[in-house]
């Protein structure tokens, strides 16, 4: 029985400590995600600001040499987590109808320490053009931040792997 015991408590301890570790650190405003756009040698006047709607109060974007990243704040968490399920639904959707092949992960949902992942990587066909896209996009409360690359080569993706770095998530 103490056995047991130490064991839950070092797994309640060890979740904890998962739990807090990036609290605060993960971009979740303009200002954060213009330091991480510039702190990976981007440049920053790239970056467009968009008002919001009916949903979302700004959202921030982002284009350069083929990689793309976006900050969409929404007005309540309940509208982050439904458009992060409609894109998960819709990507998973095209996955069936055989418009993307690849690997479609979502990952991070039952838990309420850890941060709510979509990760893409794979070739998209719209029509007669294709592309390969390799990405990430994460729920954070009421935002929501996808990175994403239009090619799933090496570099392409170290270099979405440091901006998701940069970025917090």
């Amino acid at each position: 029985m103490k056995v047991s015991k130490k064991i839950l408590a070092v797994a309640l301890t060890l979740a904890m400590v998962l739990g807090l570790t990036g609290c605060g650190k993960k971009v979740t405003d303009k200002k954060g995600f213009k330091e991480a756009i510039k702190s990976e040698d981007y440049d920053t006047d790239r970056i467009s600001e968009s008002d919001g709607d009916k949903h979302i109060k700004k959202s921030y974007s982002f284009y350069e040499d083929g990689i793309s990243a976006s900050l969409i704040i929404f007005k309540d968490k309940g509208d982050a987590e439904d458009y992060f399920d409609d894109l998960y639904d819709e990507l998973k959707e095209k996955k069936d109808d055989g418009d993307f092949e690849g690997t479609l992960k979502k990952s991070g949902t039952f838990f309420p320490w850890s941060t709510p992942t979509i990760k893409i990587d794979g070739e998209y066909t719209a029509k007669k053009n294709s592309t390969e896209v390799y990405g990430y996009m994460f729920l954070n409360g009421d935002v929501i931040v996808m990175v994403s690359a239009n090619d799933n080569g090496k570099t392409a993706v170290k270099d979405v792997k440091a901006l998701v770095k940069a970025l917090g998530y």
